[in-house]
């Protein structure tokens, strides 16, 4: 899932020695890292700043490909602006490496890379943050940051794997936490809704998922959070009808209202042929996932999480845009 991580300017000055081979490296983590990286920068602009300005002395060739894939992190909202306070200090000679240091102490990401004399360093001002590990770009493909977090594809979590509160902390919170709009595509929550019992299970997991974003991002988060659904007559017993089920999802989507005003239920009339696609997905402005069991997530009391996969998708604009085609109701 996504993971925070801070870069050191040194990441960016390349030894004339070893040009090519550190050109190279640096390139092959910028890739890594649009994976499923977040790197998080000042608000004045001071790192971001600091890292340009070294990579304009690479050659055009390498120049050209860091300045693609820095925007491409850039455009896909990778790149999250936090202001530092007068709490926490560092007494580097670099005032970007100051930055850097002091927003590592106020917001603790999994790791922060740098390269050479730069590791002692942070190593030394993160004495007091053992949880943040100090990665060597240079051998970055070699550490517990990289096994963990850049080398990972996807997860399956075998039914009662997790506990609720664990599958919050291993992937909604990093999913969720920096978002600006969330997305979810599962037609079975419209599916379902005339079914009691299971329609309680995705509403509580709906919920839980909005709970988790407002709770992330407190009153900063002010964009869309849709929910898209499917009704398809195939699927309602009778005597029930298609206005039944609108009607019910028109309630849900009130409740969840009264937590999240700008909250929206779409519901989708599926027919035979022209249906929401069958996998499920979670998309925000960052990142889409799929969610192979859909959202209805959890059993038991304690709440434990059912055998589920979570997959990197590739494509989400394509999935917006074939539900969008389908007529609303």
């Amino acid at each position: 899932m996504l993971v925070r991580t801070i870069l050191l300017p040194s990441v960016f000055r390349v030894n004339p020695e070893n040009s090519k081979t550190e050109y190279s490296i640096v390139i092959r983590f910028l890739q890594d890292l649009e994976n499923n990286g977040i790197v998080l920068v000042d608000d004045t602009g001071c790192i971001k700043a600091a890292m340009l300005e070294d990579i304009n002395k690479w050659p055009q060739n390498y120049r050209k490909k860091a300045k693609e894939l820095l925007g491409r992190l850039h455009n896909k909202d990778r790149f999250i602006e936090k202001s530092l306070n007068d709490k926490e200090q560092a007494n580097c000679q670099n005032q970007q490496c100051q930055q850097c240091i002091r927003m590592a102490k106020i917001y603790l990401p999994v790791a922060i890379i740098s390269r050479d004399r730069c590791n002692e360093c942070a190593e030394q001002k993160l004495t007091e943050f053992p949880n943040i590990e100090v990665v060597d770009v240079d051998e970055y493909s070699m550490s517990e940051f990289f096994d963990t977090y850049l080398n990972q594809k996807d997860h399956f979590f075998g039914k009662g794997e997790l506990k609720q509160q664990e599958f919050e902390d291993k992937i909604l919170i990093p999913l969720l936490r920096d978002a600006k709009h969330v997305k979810i595509y599962d037609r079975y929550i419209g599916r379902s809704i005339l079914e009691e019992k299971i329609a309680k299970k995705y509403k509580f997991t709906i919920k839980w998922i909005l709970e988790v974003l407002l709770r992330e991002r407190g009153s900063k988060f002010n964009g869309v959070f849709e929910v898209y659904g499917g009704v398809n007559s195939t699927q309602i017993r009778k005597p029930k009808t298609i206005p039944d089920a609108v009607a019910k999802l028109r309630e849900l989507e009130n409740e969840f209202k009264q937590l999240y005003p700008k909250f929206q239920l779409i519901i989708k009339h599926e027919t035979k042929g022209d249906e929401i696609p069958h996998d499920r997905f979670l998309i925000t402005n960052q990142v889409a996932v799929s969610v192979g069991r859909g959202f209805n997530l959890l059993f038991g009391n304690p709440s434990q999480l059912k055998d589920v996969k979570i997959d990197y998708c590739s494509e989400p604009g394509k999935i917006e845009q074939d539900v969008k085609k389908l007529p609303d109701l």
